[in-house]
């Protein structure tokens, strides 16, 4: 009989729909690609599974989430091992490889306590817990009831699967050709073969996990949540390596790093971690490593298996940075090496260029020939075009003439700095800012720096050429500066587009601050004029990047981060005390003194400032006035901006930029840290919205809603499952304020579209959970703010599906003339075939008088009564299966459905077969008489 899973799964366990027929239950899966067992098969064996893995931490982090899930729901799986591991490729995502647990055979209820009950040992012997395997030594058959699995089982097999996937299917406790050795050695706690784990995963995991899940006493023994919060702990930790190696590659250095590279290989990090623009390690140092060692730390990154074909944010591999950044001695051997190694040569990035636009394009050096000889031979046409239209020809022949590829409109102008005029412009078919500076103010080490940059919080320069007068930027195209969202509503040019929350804003500012500075470079005309807003359509949002721009001042600077200042520039009323106190001097000191990037670190800060106050200094109202608080340490405003947004950031971030000595400032860096921390602090907030969603039957949850919100909040924010402060609304809160707390959540941006793990809106919450009066109010509340009545659910289920497969209260009725009014299909069907009808009927709860009048109206508003499931089974197949509807309704609702004309035999399915194996009803033999009377003869 097909039927819905009986409870809701997380994405690591492996989903269940079932069927059945008069002898059998048959069960219906989702397709996986493997079993963890196949990936440990010979290399000559058809069936080994050889395709892709996630790296080792993700690999146990989704087989331990999968596990605390099934544990959350009080269910043990009692039968853990390599062959219960399914991989499924695509089904989270295109090219996303899940684990997930699978065979819930042994699968049981267990007590708040984590122990149920069962009548023998389940599971294989070699992937037992050593309280089991005494068990078996002690008496095979164990008596009914005389043995408690505990869910502390399931944590050891689990460790023996982890060790398994870290030995290559070796068992950590002997030889699987040994039958004996495995469960002796258990029971010894003799893990003989934990030698053998490579090292760098050894130190990962040995003391810190492994040792915890294989403890012999079940009572030391870590739970399902204490090991995914040790792995959570040991990504962190690996996280950190990762981002350290990429930092390491992005340094233009010419020591030897091969050393330092293979130190943090060791880590067991994922290799192929990227930056926030799609770079991994080997486009980072194929981008910046000038070494003679560059193609031995090349051969170093790709034998320890990095992704050769792996592009960035802009579809940019590791040859074309070769080919684009590199003219020394190398570069051939680079480029030969790349290809070897399997690199695709002819790939093109987004904008449609190949490597030869890009050594056409960028490159001058004695190689280029000889490079372009190698690309060629490898099939690569010079003529080929990008999505401008030229080819590598035509970047080679206008390489060193005068003619513009850049065209900008003199009366759109964009802005003025301090070094050029900003216009609209096109190049190469976009349109663009057009920076215009005049050649002698132009600084060849500086531009050469600008070109480098590449990171998503910082404007893009595209392209430069020059004539006689000007030097012209190409640079990426924003929606406007921060500065105009602080203008004055009347005023045309005020931004009134999307922003994100405060918290994001910062952090993109300061992550991409961070970036500029770990280039060794200054910005030093820092300010809101010089921030960008960049809107994007993704076609379901709005995605907004908010970005530095204008370095006409950036100066490169030493290790230490300083620089000679040589005169003081940028706009005065956003400089820091140490800058202000140097105009204040004679210009001897002045021309003798050195800057430092902590500079731009206060400077950020006032721009922080600026967006916390709508546009007011921190510092005051005019320069003399800014300068002399600057001096005194007085940010007299600091007191003005909101209360709630202030104990945030004052003490924790705010305080530590605006430091007046620069030596005790923090750095960049730091920022970033101090910014993630805050967020955490935030994260919080968003959990204890959820759980007020939730939980609050007070008469003030709708101003601790508001209060919450206020501070600047992701109302959005979801939990592991993916579910929403909409969410835990709809589905647990029945406060009579629940249909002003939906309105408050919508107003203040809450996504009502939103969908959990499940694929569930808030709707679908609402009506599998509701029951109270306000359930009408609530489902025509949420249509009319936007809400899609007929989404699905990742089992096909709409609104109505939930409905009448939960809802049996009185208002029942109301609701299913309402969904239906308001648009809502009613012969929808789920992915077994399934409509509305099948899951009334099939309701455990729907045994009051409300189940005839609820058939009745779906029939009369135009459902299919005669609807057939995915195998066949009609509304009456599903009436008799339902265990629960003991009373006179039954009979009732079956001799309602036969009067509608619903066979009672249809495709070989009988409903008298299926109704004799419903224990549960009293009045048996009177239904099965009446349907007696209706079979065909």
């Amino acid at each position: 009989m097909a039927s819905p899973s009986s409870s809701s799964r997380a994405g690591n366990v492996h989903g269940i729909q079932f069927d059945g027929d008069d002898d059998y239950i048959h069960y219906e899966l989702e397709t996986c690609v493997a079993t963890l067992a196949q990936l440990f098969l010979d290399p000559n064996d058809p069936k080994k599974y050889k395709g892709p893995m996630p790296h080792h931490i993700d690999a146990l982090l989704q087989l331990a989430s999968g596990l605390e899930y099934i544990h959350s729901k009080n269910l043990v799986h009692g039968d853990i091992k390599p062959e219960n591991v399914l991989i499924s490729v695509g089904s989270g995502g295109k090219d996303e490889i899940i684990l997930k647990w699978a065979n819930i055979g042994l699968t049981r209820d267990v007590s708040e306590r984590g122990r149920g009950k069962t009548n023998q040992v389940g599971g294989n012997n070699t992937w037992l817990a050593p309280e089991l395997q005494s068990t078996r030594k002690r008496k095979r058959d164990v008596e009914e009831n005389n043995y408690k699995e505990t869910a502390k089982s399931d944590v050891y097999a689990q460790g023996l699967v982890f060790g398994s996937l870290f030995l290559n299917g070796e068992h950590l406790y002997g030889s699987m050709e040994n039958k004996n050795e495995i469960p002796q050695n258990i029971i010894k706690g003799n893990p003989i073969n934990m030698q053998k784990i490579d090292d760098k995963l050894r130190d990962c995991y040995e003391n810190n996990l492994l040792k915890k899940m294989l403890e012999d006493d079940t009572g030391k023994r870590m739970t399902s949540t204490q090991v995914v919060n040790q792995l959570k702990a040991i990504k962190n930790k690996i996280a950190g390596k990762e981002k350290e190696l990429l930092e390491l590659c992005g340094r233009d250095s010419r020591s030897d790093l091969t050393e330092k590279i293979k130190n943090l290989i060791q880590f067991g990090i994922n290799l192929n971690a990227k930056d926030d623009g799609g770079r991994n390690a080997l486009h980072l140092l194929c981008r910046s490593y000038s070494s003679p060692k560059l193609t031995d730390a090349i051969k170093l990154l790709i034998e320890n298996k990095i992704d050769v074909n792996a592009k960035d944010n802009d579809g940019l591999n590791a040859i074309h940075f070769l080919c684009r950044y590199h003219s020394n001695q190398n570069l051939i051997e680079a480029i030969q090496i790349l290809i070897q190694s399997g690199i695709d040569a002819k790939a093109t990035t987004n904008d449609g260029s190949n490597a030869l636009h890009y050594l056409y394009r960028y490159n001058s050096n004695p190689n280029l020939l000889d490079a372009i000889k190698i690309l060629t031979k490898l099939g690569l046409d010079l003529m080929a075009e990008d999505n401008n239209g030229w080819s590598a020809l035509y970047y080679s022949h206008n390489k060193d003439k005068k003619e513009m590829k850049i065209w900008f409109d003199r009366d759109v102008l964009l802005g003025q700095g301090y070094f050029g005029t900003v216009f609209k412009g096109k190049f190469g078919g976009r349109e663009v800012a057009v920076k215009r500076v005049e050649v002698h103010r132009v600084k060849e080490r500086e531009e050469d720096a600008m070109m480098k940059l590449g990171h998503p919080n910082i404007v893009k320069l595209l392209h430069c050429e020059s004539d006689k007068d000007f030097r012209y930027y190409a640079l990426e195209l924003c929606d406007a500066s921060l500065d105009k969202l602080f203008l004055d509503q009347s005023d045309p040019k005020k931004y009134k587009g999307p922003l994100p929350r405060h918290i994001e804003i910062f952090y993109q500012l300061a992550d991409g601050l961070k970036y500029i500075h770990s280039e060794n470079l200054i910005h030093r005309d820092i300010k809101p004029e010089n921030v960008l807003i960049s809107v994007r359509s993704t076609g379901q949002r709005n995605e907004v990047t908010i970005k530095w721009a204008d370095f006409g001042l950036s100066k490169p600077v030493n290790e230490r981060g300083t620089f000679p200042l040589s005169g003081i520039k940028g706009t005065k009323i956003w400089f820091a005390p140490e800058t202000v106190r140097l105009l204040r001097q004679p210009v001897k000191e002045e021309d003798t003194a050195r800057g430092t990037v902590k500079s731009d670190i206060f400077a950020q800060a006032l721009v922080f400032g600026c967006l916390l106050l709508n546009g007011k200094h921190l510092y005051g109202g005019g320069e003399k006035e800014i300068h002399d608080n600057l001096i005194g340490k007085k940010p007299v405003n600091m007191q003005n901006i909101d209360a709630k947004l202030r104990q945030f950031y004052e003490n924790h971030l705010l305080n530590k930029m605006l430091e007046d000595d620069p030596q005790k400032r923090i750095t960049s860096e730091q920022v970033v840290e101090q910014l993630k921390f805050i967020n955490k602090m935030f994260t919080e907030k968003e959990e204890e919205l959820r759980q007020l969603c939730q939980h609050d039957s007070s008469s003030r949850l709708i101003e601790k809603i508001n209060d919450l919100i206020q501070l600047g909040i992701d109302v959005n924010a979801k939990e592991l499952y993916r579910r929403n402060a909409l969410h835990y609304l709809c589905k647990h809160n029945s406060n009579s304020n629940l249909i002003d707390a939906i309105q408050l959540l919508i107003q203040r941006g809450i996504d009502v579209n939103a969908t959990n793990w499940f694929g569930q809106n808030a709707l679908h919450c609402l009506c599998e959970n509701y029951s109270n009066s306000n359930l009408i109010d609530a489902i025509q509340l949420l249509i009319q703010l936007g809400i899609d009545v007929n989404a699905k659910d990742g089992n096909g289920w709409n609104a109505l599906h939930h409905l009448c497969r939960f809802n049996s209260e009185t208002n029942l009725i109301d609701a299913i003339q309402l969904l239906i009014q308001l648009g809502v299909d009613v012969n929808a069907k789920d992915k077994i075939g399934c409509n509305a009808l099948h899951y009334l009927c099939l309701c455990e709860n729907n045994s009051n008088s409300n189940l005839i009048d609820a058939i009745r109206l779906l029939i009369q508003l135009g459902i299919d009564v005669n609807a057939k499931d995915n195998d066949g089974y009609n509304a009456l197949h599903y009436l008799c299966l339902c265990m629960n509807n003991s009373n006179s309704n039954l009979i009732d609702a079956i001799r309602l459905l036969i009067q509608l004309g619903i066979p009672v035999v249809s495709d070989d399915h009988d409903a008298r077969s299926i109704f004799r194996r419903n224990y549960f009803i009293r009045n048996k033999d009177e239904i099965l008489k009446l349907l007696d009377e209706a079979a065909p003869v």
